[in-house]
């Protein structure tokens, strides 16, 4: 089912738009909640928690394109169960991911970033003149949450080149961000 046909199907209510999440958007899902979440269990009940917070979205919501309103919501829902089971401690694999970033943004940490909006914005700028595979690199690091050995298996790039390519970027990351007066 394409995306029009699942959003119609969801503004009628029809349970065949859960089956075409779930047939469409399951796998991706599935992988990103395991990478954020690393926990089987955890990850099914996220996909599952996914369908529900998009029933309960759309209506009224009408995203366009639907992909990454889907894999967006998924995420939030990996990252809130990520906060529940976490909570007091720092044992998750994404907060590898977090821990690395944060050196490159303002405030030391993500969370403390002033200006959440516009830091996404100039990240965006940055995203945007990077090359292709070093965007790749980048989101499947710290936006799918993926680990260094799996993103070189992925592309066919050693482990340290993934880390060494990640590090630079982060650095270059963090020289804009200087320069766009983000750090004062």
């Amino acid at each position: 089912m394409e995306d029009l046909q699942i959003l119609e199907a969801l503004f009628a209510r029809s349970e065949k738009a859960l089956a075409a999440l779930a047939e469409k958007y399951g796998k991706g899902l599935f992988s990103l909640a395991m990478n954020i979440l690393g926990s089987r269990a955890d990850a099914e009940e996220t996909v599952n928690d996914t369908y529900l917070a998009l029933w309960n979205a759309i209506p009224p919501q009408r995203p366009d394109p639907l992909a990454p309103y889907v894999y967006r919501t998924g995420r939030n829902q990996a990252l809130k169960r990520l906060r529940a089971n976490t909570a007091q401690k720092r044992d998750s694999r994404y907060d590898l991911c977090l821990e690395e970033l944060s050196q490159a943004l303002p405030g030391g940490t993500a969370e403390e970033a002033f200006d959440a909006k516009l830091l996404g914005q100039a990240i965006n700028r940055y995203l945007a003149a990077l090359g292709r595979e070093q965007r790749v690199l980048f989101v499947k690091r710290y936006w799918l949450g993926q680990s260094v050995s799996d993103i070189a298996k992925e592309t066919g790039l050693s482990a340290g080149a993934v880390s060494t390519r990640l590090s630079r970027m982060r650095a270059a990351l963090r020289a804009q961000l200087e320069k766009e007066e983000f750090y004062l």
